[in-house]
């Protein structure tokens, strides 16, 4: 039967690369899923988000097949699974059967397809590894009931200056581009572009399924510089314990302020990744070098699973000192940087950016032929900086923040805050103490060196640079708030927030100061949630019981319910706030006039809970006939 995918291995997702591919059921939940070859049930699992129900087949050549978002498994195994789930009292859960405990052929049906987890809508989501946890492409095992006609396509292309010197259109800045289609498939850039420097560049590019509206990730991207290849990813394996490197492969920077995600075409600093090969010139690490003043032919080639090929091909000109300014440039806010607020019109006025490791100063209103000279000040000491170049009114201040780490800028009588307070390296233990807060980072935390900036948020809370930088591992975060406000420890815990958002974080209290853990820059604050979680029991019959339950704050950490004092079973769908009963013995009845209790805890412990009898169910009313009118 014809089919189609909605995923594929490596698609860019949130923290992650996808790990396998997402098999359409035509919108429906409760088709057979069925074992892809002999082996053994090595793993069972049931979690509220990520894979919900899933199920991990062991074969006899070492590879693991997994199966996610399950919605129920076949007899054999749901009765296990919901005999371990009521032996230790626990809706999540994580099972390893002993081998051949559970033996099946291929073929087998093992479970029914669904939407539990972080499923977006139902569908099944389908992984092979190897022995070491290697995740490989399905589909280099071939699939006859797929078809892929497609080819890859561009949707946006971006270039890149990569050092204080590099410019694009005579500027240091980003610069994307929409492609151009020709009428043979081939892609081009009409408008002229002028660069030099060590240039990268960034692909926002997409594959599609014959049969399919979606859109997923591309398996190969090559780059050409006047015809020798300068870089070159594939997407067929990958380890499993890296995929959260997945924020160092796209530009992360961009993704988190437009939502779109752009595979670098060069390897970023800290990016430990072997998905790349580097032929030419391997040590700019892709990066193009145009250094030479000529003009430049650059060629991206896409290829999708099939080996379907699209290419663009567009003309890099020299720069010039006429050149002209680019279009859609992306500046990143400065990591904790105070922006000077506007000036008096003709007045000075400055904004700073940081671009991993280039600080630039804009200041307006200046005079083109004599713009102010930067002093950098580090503490009482200062070192003199000229403008890197001039636009209209506007000089540009370019700063390697490998060599300098100014605490502020001084132009003229303006000074700009930057909030920097000491460089913070990969790969090491690093302790810093700033005023009332302590950051600690472990070997792991950094992908790449850390610029770290931090200041005190008006009102509470702390800013450790900006959530536009990733994290690879967790930054632990001791604070001593100083605002004089009686704090309710027992419910105030530490929030990352955005934009109106607060995530939940949590943290433990001692003497006073809250320590807590972060796997994202920004702001933090500290939040009190008073209110219980709420909790409406929609039905409670001989059959089962079902409740909605909801958080406003902190989020539901436990659930249970109770029916005449016995623990029940009770599945829990977060994307519907739905809990229902399941019970250990399917065909048992709950006793008419038993009491149950359904009570929920949120992450600050407050307790939400509801409680009713159990009653007979009501009889369906038939809607009476209706009577026809005689013509």
């Amino acid at each position: 039967m014809q089919n189609s995918l909605s995923g594929g291995l490596g698609d860019l997702r949130a923290n992650h690369f996808h790990a396998g591919l997402d098999i359409r059921t035509g919108g429906r939940e409760g088709l057979d899923v069925h074992a892809a070859a002999d082996g053994y049930i090595s793993r069972i699992a049931v979690f509220t988000g990520g894979y919900g129900n899933v199920i991990f087949i062991r074969h006899p050549n070492g590879l693991t097949t997994v199966y996610g978002h399950l919605r129920n498994l076949n007899d054999t195994l749901g009765t296990y699974l919901r005999q371990q789930q009521y032996a230790r009292r626990t809706f999540e859960i994580d099972l390893r059967p002993a081998p051949n405990q559970f033996p099946v052929r291929k073929g087998d049906v093992i479970a029914a397809s669904g939407n539990t987890g972080g499923s977006g809508g139902p569908h099944l989501h389908f992984e092979v590894r190897d022995a070491n946890d290697n995740l490989i492409n399905p589909l280099l095992y071939g699939f006859q009931e797929l078809r892929d006609e497609v080819p890859p396509y561009f949707e946006r292309v971006a270039l890149k200056t990569m050092t204080p010197t590099s410019r694009i259109n005579g500027e240091y800045q980003r610069v994307s581009y929409a492609p151009t289609r020709r009428p043979d498939g081939s892609y081009t850039i009409t408008q002229p572009i002028t660069a030099s420097g060590l240039v990268g560049l960034e692909v926002l590019a997409y594959d599609k399924t014959s049969g399919s509206p979606y859109r997923n990730g591309i398996s190969c991207l090559e780059i050409r510089l006047d015809g020798r290849e300068v870089f070159a990813y594939n997407m067929n394996s990958f380890p499993n314990e890296q995929t959260r490197f997945m924020n160092v492969h796209e530009n992360y920077e961009v993704e988190q302020m437009t939502g779109q995600r752009y595979h670098r075409g060069y390897i970023a600093d800290g990016n430990i990744l072997n998905l790349y090969k580097l032929q030419s010139n391997a040590s700019y690490r892709g990066r193009l070098p145009l250094l030479d003043g000529k003009p430049h032919e650059v060629m991206l080639t896409l290829y999708d699973a099939y080996d379907h090929a699209t290419r663009l091909t567009f003309t890099l000109l020299p720069e010039t000192p006429a050149a002209g300014a680019g279009n859609d440039s992306t500046e990143i806010p400065a990591a904790g940087a105070n922006i000077s607020e506007d000036a008096p019109l003709g007045q000075p006025t400055a904004t700073i950016t940081t671009d991993e490791n280039v600080l630039k100063l804009t200041v307006r209103n200046v005079s083109a032929t004599a713009p102010p000279v930067a002093k950098l000040f580090t503490g009482r000491s200062f070192t003199e900086q000229p403008a890197s170049y001039v636009r209209s009114n506007q000089a540009v201040y370019l700063l390697d923040l490998r060599q300098h780490m100014p605490d502020s800028v001084q132009f003229g009588r303006g000074v700009v805050r930057t909030n920097l307070k000491k460089r913070i390296f990969p790969g090491r233990s690093e302790v810093l103490v700033d005023g009332t807060t302590r950051l600690e980072f472990s070997p792991k935390t950094l992908f790449d060196t850390l610029h770290l900036a931090m200041r005190t948020l008006p009102g509470g809370g702390i800013e450790i640079n900006q959530p536009t930088i990733p994290l690879n591992d967790f930054l632990l975060v001791q604070h001593t708030p100083t605002y004089p406000i009686a704090i309710d420890t027992a419910r105030t815990r530490a929030y990352w927030t955005s934009g109106g958002r607060a995530s939940f974080l949590g943290g433990v209290w001692r003497n006073g100061r809250i320590e807590f853990k972060t796997r994202s820059l920004g702001q933090f604050r500290l939040m009190t949630d008073a209110l219980p979680p709420t909790v409406e029991i929609l039905g409670a019959t001989p059959k089962g019981i079902s409740a909605r339950i909801r958080d406003d704050l902190s989020g539901i950490a436990e659930f249970r319910a109770l029916v005449d004092g016995e623990w029940v079973l009770m599945q829990y769908d977060y994307k519907r706030a739905l809990l229902w009963s399941d019970k250990l013995d399917p065909d048992e009845l709950f006793e008419v006039g038993a009491e149950v209790l359904v009570q929920v805890k949120d992450r600050c412990g407050n307790i939400g809970s509801d409680s009713t009898t159990i009653n007979e169910p009501r009889p369906v009313r038939k809607a009476p006939a209706k009577k026809r009118k005689k013509r």
